[in-house]
């Protein structure tokens, strides 16, 4: 006899269905476990993206100061320049006038040191010529020898000279033997010490003033 068999009942095997249970237990882990990395991979992904964005950023602004930087030095070297520009030529003349000045300066003073060695030298000769009176007498000799030849000669004496070294004058023209007429004379442009020989060709300057100033002119002339 055919056995019945009841609706909704199923008779299966228990081994089956824990293997059913076991099998949908490990799909779910399995799909949680991706999901997991998924997401950690996700949440790395996001990161790096921040890193990178953050990393750009600090490049632009770098690259940005960079170009500032750069900018500001153009500027400052352009200024610098312009300056420098303006401020050469006012230093070139500076320059100048200092040098100019300082060849003015040096030439007063070689002047003044000029004058003031004329001074020294004016003041020493007279002092010795008044403790040695022959100076008067060698400078008479000397400028009778130059006139040699002339005729007429005029020589000029001090006052003082002329009362103190007449005579000895008189013996200097027997000694440089001049023979033509000679005259002797005081005068009062002639300070003591010196003498001046006139002669028809001109006249022979011996007074200290008028060597000094030779002298002086020959310095200021080699200066």
């Amino acid at each position: 006899m055919a056995g019945i068999i009841k609706a909704g009942k199923v008779d299966r095997p228990a081994s089956s269905l824990q293997s059913a249970a076991f099998n949908f237990e490990d799909m779910s882990e399995r799909a949680n476990d991706y999901l997991a990395v998924v997401r950690r991979q996700a949440e790395q992904i996001l990161q790096n993206a921040k890193a990178e964005a953050s990393q750009v950023a600090e490049i632009a602004k770098a690259q940005g100061r960079e170009a500032a930087l750069q900018e500001a030095q153009r500027s400052l070297t352009a200024t610098l320049d312009q300056q420098l520009a303006t401020l050469l030529p006012a230093l070139q003349q500076a320059v100048q006038d200092i040098r100019h000045s300082k060849a003015l300066w040096l030439t007063h003073w070689e002047s003044q040191i000029i004058k003031l060695a004329t001074t020294i030298a004016e003041r020493v000769i007279r002092r010795e010529v008044a403790h040695t009176p022959e100076i008067t007498v060698d400078l008479v000799r000397d400028a009778l020898e130059l006139s040699m030849g002339s005729g007429m000669v005029t020589i000029q004496l001090s006052p003082q000279d002329y009362e103190a070294l007449r005579d000895r004058t008189e013996d200097v023209l027997k000694q440089v033997g001049r023979l033509g007429a000679t005259n002797i004379v005081p005068d009062t442009n002639v300070t003591p010490g010196g003498c001046r020989v006139v002669t028809e060709f001109g006249v022979i300057d011996q007074t200290f003033e008028a060597q000094l100033t030779r002298i002086t002119e020959e310095l200021a002339c080699n200066e």
